[in-house]
């Protein structure tokens, strides 16, 4: 449908509401009528001077009603005839009087007061009229949600198509947008979905609540109902959950991480990993937020897969720079990941199958477009394989359940509560076939809880708010079992037990009051009790002896307040976002407080373009104590001490970004980051060893990221791809360690380089292919080896064996390294082909997705290690290498999928 849409001169305006007045008067306004009441003409002068007229008695029936109702009831009751023109007069605005009013003239100045309409008398009759120059502006506001599900979409835009003017939907899908009263309509659009021309209600009518289709839903043939384009602005990405299906994956396991590591700035720590790097920070500096409630641990198998289920989310979103105010406690990025607010309209399922895992997805309206239910299970299939597997491979699997309930109170109370559950166990026996000639047997198990209740509420039409009340919990344990042989008679079996843990219990607001289509101010805060338990341990040495660590206990509490002002300048050329974000840790040994400024500031320019330049103070006051090799839930998260001040980064960014309608996009980013008091451990850590405080372990230091990136991106058409690369530095200092001489962080990688294909060959079929390529990680390659003598207990010609999960015997020594990550490691680089059939009709649809990873079986370097091995003789002892040890080669995977 197409409108007219048109300013204050355009047509489709009623007539003045009196057919003895001519429709020009409304133009003459108030100054031609000035005019005429100030002509000395004696004839004209005796016709405007009709006594009484706004001096007659009137007493109002009633203090309240609309503007309409009062002049209808002046007219009724004192038969005077009142001219008007509905185009710019809001007659159903609800006025109130103060009680004085008792001529015409006083009522109608009352409830025309801030109108800019003034009321004069003429040949008898009262007309409203405005000055030429007056344009009233209301204020338009409601929800945005898709058409078939019901749900709330975030990030569209909604503007005046005649002054150009607009603004975006907020995470809840509600927008507020002022518009004069000449307009008759404003636009919807977002990409994936086909923009809504929607006519203006009247004003005072209501919320206007508009509902998209998504690009393709009204053809014949229906592929896809999940919108699958990404949102991109310099520094900030948002990407859909349909989107997470477009490109290969490792055994076909849809990850939101993962997907987030084709563009850049993101990386990865080792092949194929979900640990999330960030502009060479660590991972433990990025903030991870699953509907508003931190996380402390993503990953699954090691890190291998992300904890996120790719049927549970709606969408993800993550900040590189330029962090809003109401982000903080973390210095590299925000990843925002929102799960589905269920369908409210029918009820739909999904069930997806593959070799290693299965997954359900059930949504629907517990009561129609009232309230609605979504729910996710997915779970790993490995330990079903028999206990001969088991028995030789170990038992490891997993789990994520998420669910989540939508209330809708009224147009203007929402309610949601969402929950997840999400558990890992692994157990190794010494008699196992992985190659791991082990006299152990190792068990692992860790898991996340979180429970989030949110209240939204439209206060009025410019200012919406939000409230969440918040539970975090962290837990995990490592076990180990042992046969420490005395002598070839005696033996002892140690069974040792490690547990950390971490609760978390918040409560946040996050207010919104758009101002003006020109100002946004945004502020809130919220208070967070901490309490944390790095390491408990015990183990049972024999019967009777047993060893038993409490952990150290943290309670804290974390205060935070954030303000931002959003500003449109020069006909919004030039947009301009200062804020400022307070945080507080309090404990009962150390208080620290933090005020972080933030600043960006924009340059739109013709043809698509624009400059952005951004700096952002960030500060954390928790820290992360990891091992050197794989993403362990071993970790150790630590807070602020007196002993250990919070990290903080100050982070500047200039970028460039162009797009061609919607179907190209090229963007190039540079940034600095400077790090202070970041922190590390300056000896091989255990975990669970707290037989001494951990603090003196550890050690300050400063940190230097910098680099560029590149992006060039179509995401329209039968082709769509990326092609994004990253060019780095990651450096880092401490005064104890090479000599307090900077050197490249373990996770530098000068050259990040991704391509990734989508090609649709029918609407039924697509086919995928994906190529990644990082430069080697640094190393710590010795300049010399020697034996450690004294460690090894050379007695009698035999060394005592140090056990690894990598070999069976080797002897002990001592490296001598001149500098720290002075080699590089084999390039990580590999090819994926994927391939996605859909099939069915409207109500069933049946998905088969196959493809390969890694398909020209490259060796990736997963872990590298200096060892010497030795076997059960003695004397067969191997040379000192450089070990490389690789997890995937080429590797297929098969999974089907039906939707109901």
């Amino acid at each position: 449908m197409n409108y007219n849409y048109c300013s204050a001169l355009t047509t489709n305006r009623k007539a003045i509401q009196s057919s003895s007045v001519s429709r020009h008067l409304k133009y003459f306004l108030l100054p031609s009528l000035l005019f005429l009441l100030l002509w000395p003409g004696g004839s004209v002068r005796a016709q405007l001077q009709v006594p009484g007229l706004l001096q007659q008695r009137y007493d109002p029936p009633s203090r309240q009603g609309t503007i309409l109702f009062f002049i209808q009831d002046i007219q009724r009751a004192t038969g005077i005839s009142i001219s008007y023109s509905s185009s710019f007069l809001h007659l159903n605005k609800k006025v109130q009087l103060n009680g004085t009013e008792h001529t015409t003239g006083s009522v109608l100045t009352t409830v025309l007061q801030g109108t800019g309409i003034q009321a004069a008398a003429l040949n008898g009759k009262i007309f409203l009229l405005r000055e030429n120059s007056q344009t009233q502006y209301y204020t338009v506001s409601g929800f945005v949600r898709e058409a078939v599900s019901n749900e709330l979409i975030i990030g569209a835009s909604i503007y005046d198509p005649v002054t150009g003017r607009g603004t975006v939907s907020n995470a809840y899908g509600f927008y507020s947008l002022q518009v004069p009263d000449t307009c008759i309509g404003i636009v919807f659009s977002h990409v994936g979905y086909e923009t809504v021309a929607q006519k203006l209600p009247p004003p005072d009518d209501g919320q206007l609540d508009i509902h998209m289709t998504i690009h393709n839903q009204l053809q014949t043939v229906v592929v896809s109902s999940e919108k699958d384009s990404v949102t991109l602005q310099a520094g900030y990405l948002n990407m859909p959950a349909g989107y997470l299906s477009n490109f290969p994956a490792l055994l076909g396991e849809k990850d939101v991480l993962k997907s987030l590591q084709l563009y850049p700035g993101t990386s990865s720590s080792l092949e194929s990993s979900s640990n999330l790097l960030i502009r060479g920070g660590a991972a433990d500096q990025n903030l991870y937020l699953l509907d508003g409630v931190p996380l402390y641990h993503t990953g699954h198998l090691f890190g291998l897969f992300s904890i996120f289920n790719g049927d549970a989310v709606k969408d993800v979103s993550i900040y590189k720079d330029a962090f809003p105010a109401r982000y903080g406690g973390r210095l590299s990025s925000v990843v925002d990941i929102r799960t589905k607010d269920g369908n409210m309209k029918e009820w739909h399922g999904k069930l997806t199958v593959s070799p290693v895992s299965a997954s359900a997805e059930l949504e629907g309206p517990l009561v129609r477009d009232k309230s609605a239910l979504s729910m996710s299970l997915r779970r790993s299939l490995v330990d079903f394989y028999g206990s001969t597997f088991r028995n030789q491979y170990g038992k490891y699997y997993l789990y994520d359940f998420n669910i989540k309930l939508t209330q809708i109170l009224n147009s203007k109370n929402r309610l949601y509560f969402s929950f997840y559950k999400g558990q890992d166990k692994i157990s190794i026996p010494s008699d196992n076939s992985l190659h791991l000639s082990l006299n152990e047997e190792y068990a692992f198990a860790w898991s996340n809880i979180t429970a989030a209740l949110k209240w939204t509420r439209v206060i009025n039409p410019r200012i919406f708010t939000n409230t969440t009340l918040t539970y975090s919990r962290f837990y995990n344990l490592f076990s180990q079992r042992s046969m420490i042989t005395q002598s070839p008679d005696d033996s002892i079996l140690v069974h040792g037990v490690g547990v950390s843990t971490i609760r978390d219990l918040a409560i946040h607001n996050e207010t919104e009051y758009n101002i003006s289509n020109n100002q946004r101010l945004s502020f809130g805060g919220g208070y967070t009790y901490h309490n944390f338990r790095p390491t408990a341990y015990r183990n049972n040495v024999n019967a009777g002896e047993a060893t038993h660590r409490e952990a150290p206990k943290y309670y804290m509490s974390e205060i935070t307040a954030y303000a931002e002002d959003e500003l449109s300048l020069n006909n919004g050329r030039f947009t301009l976002r200062p804020g400022l974000h307070f945080g507080m840790l309090a404990q009962s040994t150390s208080l620290y407080s933090s005020l972080q400024p933030r600043l960006m500031a924009r340059w739109n320019m013709k043809h698509g373009q624009y400059v952005q330049a951004s700096f952002a103070q960030m500060t954390q006051f928790i820290h992360q104590l990891t091992t050197p090799i794989i993403n362990l839930p071993t970790d150790l998260w630590v807070p602020s001490t007196n002993n250990i001040k919070p990290a903080q980064s100050f982070s500047y960014s200039l970028s460039y970004q162009k797009q061609w309608e919607d179907h190209w996009r090229f963007n190039v980013n540079l940034y600095y980051k400077q790090l202070n008091d970041i922190v590390t451990t300056n000896t091989v850590l255990n975990i669970f060893d707290n037989s001494d405080l951990w603090e003196k372990k550890v050690i300050a230091g400063k940190g230097y990221n910098y680099g560029s990136e590149l992006l060039l991106e179509k995401n329209k058409g039968r082709l769509t791809g990326i092609l994004s690369y990253t060019l780095s530095w990651a450096w880092r200092q401490f005064d104890r360690l090479n000599s307090g001489l900077q050197f490249p962080y373990k996770e530098d990688r000068r050259h990040n380089l991704s391509l990734a294909l989508k090609y649709r060959l029918r609407p039924r079929w697509t086919i995928s292919a994906s190529w990644k390529y990082a430069s080697g990680a640094p190393f710590s390659l010795p300049t010399q080896i020697f034996p450690d003598f004294d460690w090894g207990r050379n007695i009698n010609g035999f060394l005592d064996e140090f056990y690894s999960p990598f070999n069976n015997r080797d002897a002990n020594y001592l490296p001598y390294i001149a500098k720290l990550n002075n080699y590089r490691l084999r390039a990580v680089h590999h090819l994926d082909l994927g391939t996605s059939v859909t099939m069915g009709h409207q109500r069933i649809k049946h998905v088969i997705s196959a493809g390969v990873y890694n398909i020209y079986a490259r060796n990736n370097p997963f872990i590298v290690s200096y060892d010497q091995f030795s076997f059960l003789n003695y004397a067969d002892v191997y040379s000192l290498r450089l070990y490389q040890y690789s997890l995937f080669k080429t590797l297929p995977y098969l999974s089907y999928t039906i939707k109901l």
